[in-house]
């Protein structure tokens, strides 16, 4: 279905278009929404759309040959999905992406955004500031892989999970293929985060009880 202009005013970003250009982008965009478990898009095929996440969350991936999952975020309502690809040499999506609970989104073609970002300037503008953040989190996170050890990227993964508006219940198979590492090992480091007194579990949640802890042991890179 069409989008409905209410739906651009409720997303930061968009909010902030110039009027002409938020008209622009409701006439040439549209709505869709998926189930919990549905995929939106997957790795490796022609980019298509862009997408801005309405309501919902979803869990964005990459997969080796040999089927092992690299789980790179969790994104929430607001969240722009797969424009990098759009814009891209190979126009390929870069990674897939599926919905983790009921979600809507607005949906953009590659030819209207393009479009779009040629000749509205401040789309164009608000998708270099989209553009700079998503690299300054793909680089902290190159940076963790290679210069800290599973312990500290553990820590630094429960202290930024804390800090998410959008958290939800992460499995350790998840929180492993997101650090680098294998299932037993963040079963493992949990356990002794909880006999130090750092976190508390409660089946699938986790509570913060000794952040300083948790830091000094973030900043172990040995």
């Amino acid at each position: 279905m069409a989008t409905n202009p209410n739906d651009i005013e409720k997303n930061k970003r968009l909010a902030a278009l110039q009027p002409t250009t938020k008209k622009e982008l409701a006439l040439r965009s549209f709505t869709t929404q998926l189930t919990a478990g549905e995929t939106l898009i997957v790795e490796g095929m022609p980019a298509e759309y862009g997408y801005f996440l309405l309501s919902g969350s979803v869990r964005v991936l990459r997969m080796n040959r040999e089927g092992r999952v690299q789980v790179l975020a969790r994104l929430g309502p607001g969240a722009p999905i797969n424009f990098i690809s759009l814009i891209s040499k190979q126009k390929r999506n870069q990674s897939s992406v599926e919905a983790i609970q009921k979600s809507r989104f607005l949906v953009l073609s590659t030819s209207d955004f393009d479009d779009l970002r040629m000749h509205y300037p401040d789309f164009s503008a608000c998708f270099l500031e989209i553009f700079a953040d998503r690299m300054s989190r793909m680089t902290d996170l190159a940076a963790g892989l290679s210069l800290y050890t599973v312990r500290a990227r553990l820590a630094r993964f429960l202290m930024a999970l804390a800090d998410q508006s959008v958290q939800g219940d992460w499995t350790q198979d998840e929180i492993a293929a997101h650090i680098g590492t294998v299932r037993d090992v963040v079963g493992r480091l949990l356990r002794e985060f909880e006999a130090d007194g750092l976190i508390k579990r409660n089946r699938q949640q986790i509570f913060l009880l000794d952040r300083e802890g948790l830091i000094r042991l973030s900043e172990d890179d040995s």
